[in-house]
């Protein structure tokens, strides 16, 4: 696994997902016992497609489903629920394609694979894997009337956690107050993204009567990129919402976590695969403070153009 890793950041990327299927028989043993063998790409078979990682990965890797589809006979694709509306809409074009939410029975199938795996599957190489693009879907806007806050000039949603099933969790997550940093630049206001249990900290804090918080609006990640089309600029830490900003087309700053870190956008965010972000690294002491500085003095210089007419 650590040499997949070392393989994905150096952008050795077929190499580094070929190593990478070591994770099933380092942790995701269950996969193994499939009641089917594993998908090597070969032509002609039906095909069980399942997440194996989180939100963010699945979404990543949708760009290879339509050269899953080219490839074989027929793709039951189980996804996370919260994707399901927007991929029917992005992938209806595909004829030999049945998405399925999780959890799923097994279909019935010839082989299995994931949607992470599938650049190995399909023996792509580093430039086809690098170039693949993204689906793209842009859903009816929200009213933003219902929500936005009329007297602000500049219109941010924030996310400060992820999942805590993601190993680095704890490195890549950053107090809900620290975000409170960005008021620092007249006429901004926050919007909060947040929307599993981790959005109550916004008012255990009391944050809440300067956040607004927009869970309500948000049920799948359809109706987040709806409302994302309506936002000037998102500030997140490196979890999924950076990858549906992307679909999105939305502007996107991520605080970069010295110790988390993603191989989509590298060391530094100087070399990204399949990302558009403007990342603020983190230093080796590990503070959110000396990253904040920098975000806000960005902020200001953004600012500070619009109103020169830059």
């Amino acid at each position: 696994m650590g040499l997949a890793f070392a393989l994905l950041f150096d952008r050795q990327l077929a190499e580094g997902f070929k190593h990478f299927e070591s994770r099933y028989a380092y942790r995701l043993v269950n996969f193994l016992k499939y009641p089917y063998p594993r998908w090597e790409g070969e032509s002609d078979k039906t095909v069980f497609l399942v997440s194996d990682q989180g939100l963010g990965d699945t979404l990543s890797m949708t760009r290879f489903v339509r050269a899953a589809c080219k490839r074989a006979r027929y793709v039951h694709a189980c996804v996370h629920p919260e994707l399901l509306r927007l991929l029917q809409y992005a992938l209806m074009d595909v004829p030999n394609l049945n998405l399925l939410p999780q959890p799923c029975n097994f279909p019935a199938a010839d082989v299995w694979t994931t949607f992470v795996s599938l650049p190995f599957a399909l023996g792509l190489t580093d430039d086809e894997i690098r170039n693949a693009p993204q689906i793209t879907y842009k859903p009816e806007r929200t009213n933003a009337r219902q929500w936005r806050v009329p007297d602000r000039k500049l219109h941010i949603g924030i996310a400060w956690r992820g999942s805590a099933l993601n190993e680095i969790n704890e490195h890549r997550s950053i107090p809900v107050t620290q975000f409170l940093d960005l008021y620092k630049v007249p006429g901004v206001q926050l919007y909060s993204l947040q929307v599993d249990q981790n959005k109550h900290q916004m008012h255990d804090t009391g944050c809440a009567p300067v956040i607004k918080d927009l869970s309500g609006y948000i049920s799948d990640v359809t109706s987040t990129v709806a409302i994302l089309q309506d936002l000037d600029l998102v500030v997140t830490i490196e979890s999924s919402l950076g990858h549906i900003c992307t679909l999105a087309g939305t502007e996107t700053w991520v605080p970069y976590s010295y110790m988390g870190r993603d191989y989509r956008v590298g060391v530094d965010g100087a070399d990204q695969i399949w990302s558009n972000y403007r990342v603020f690294p983190q230093g080796s002491d590990m503070r959110w403070q000396p990253v904040f500085d920098d975000i806000v003095t960005a902020l200001q210089i953004r600012v500070d153009r619009e109103r020169a007419g830059v």
